[in-house]
């Protein structure tokens, strides 16, 4: 067998192997959408928080190596809080904004936005962690739990409905708040492939920041920002 055939060989096998992991995955929401407990994993959530916010790293950690993944259903919260908060922008700019008009196609595509912004970061840390391989819920686990600054931001976004000054407050904030996030999902490739080395871990995490962007560039012409 020469090396294309190789190459061809393990391209099938990963593709094989990426459907079945979407489908599994897409199976295993149904089924935690099924018996979620809202107030039980708000409870969570806030208890999620305070450790991301005393002991990053290490939280981190535990959800990674958490082999039962039992974050995922507030992986899933994160996702649909995330989703209403845009939605609800949208109505309430309709609402009250007279010259602006509510456009469906434009608001699915802004809904889309955080669901691919994680699916697309999730499914590119799945594919290159070839050593260290994990089901891709975990990869989704993590990586929106990395996002939770981002859904802060969009929380603080509407202070400015009360005043537009302050964005003054709020754009150091909100800028803070992406670093943070930033810094999160170094943690979370760190983790999720097991590099020791802080060195090799940045330089994977450009690595699949670069992907990302540009599945994000090509994700801009169907006018969805991711």
């Amino acid at each position: 067998m020469d090396d294309n055939e190789k190459i061809n060989e393990q391209q099938v096998n990963n593709d094989g192997e990426l459907k079945k992991q979407a489908t599994e995955t897409l199976k295993e929401t149904k089924e935690q959408m099924k018996n979620i407990n809202f107030k039980e994993e708000a409870e969570k959530g806030k208890g999620l928080l305070s450790k991301l916010l005393r002991k990053p790293v290490k939280t981190i950690k535990e959800i990674v190596e958490d082999n039962k993944n039992q974050l995922y259903k507030t992986a899933l919260i994160i996702i649909i809080v995330w989703i209403l908060l845009i939605l609800l922008n949208r109505i309430i700019d309709f609402i009250i904004y007279d010259y602006y008009k509510f456009n469906v196609l434009a608001t699915i595509k802004a809904i889309l936005s955080p669901i691919l912004e994680i699916l697309v970061m999730a499914i590119i840390i799945h594919v290159l962690n070839k050593d260290h391989k994990q089901p891709l819920t975990k990869s989704i686990t993590t990586v929106s739990i990395a996002k939770i600054p981002l859904v802060i931001s969009a929380i603080l976004g509407y202070l400015t409905y009360i005043s537009s000054n302050v964005r003054y407050i709020t754009s150091p904030i909100t800028a803070l708040l992406n670093v943070i996030s930033t810094v999160l999902m170094f943690f979370v490739v760190k983790e999720m492939f097991k590099e020791e080395e802080n060195e090799k871990a940045l330089k994977l995490f450009i690595k699949i920041e670069v992907i990302y962007y540009i599945v994000a560039f090509v994700f801009s012409f169907l006018g969805i920002a991711l």
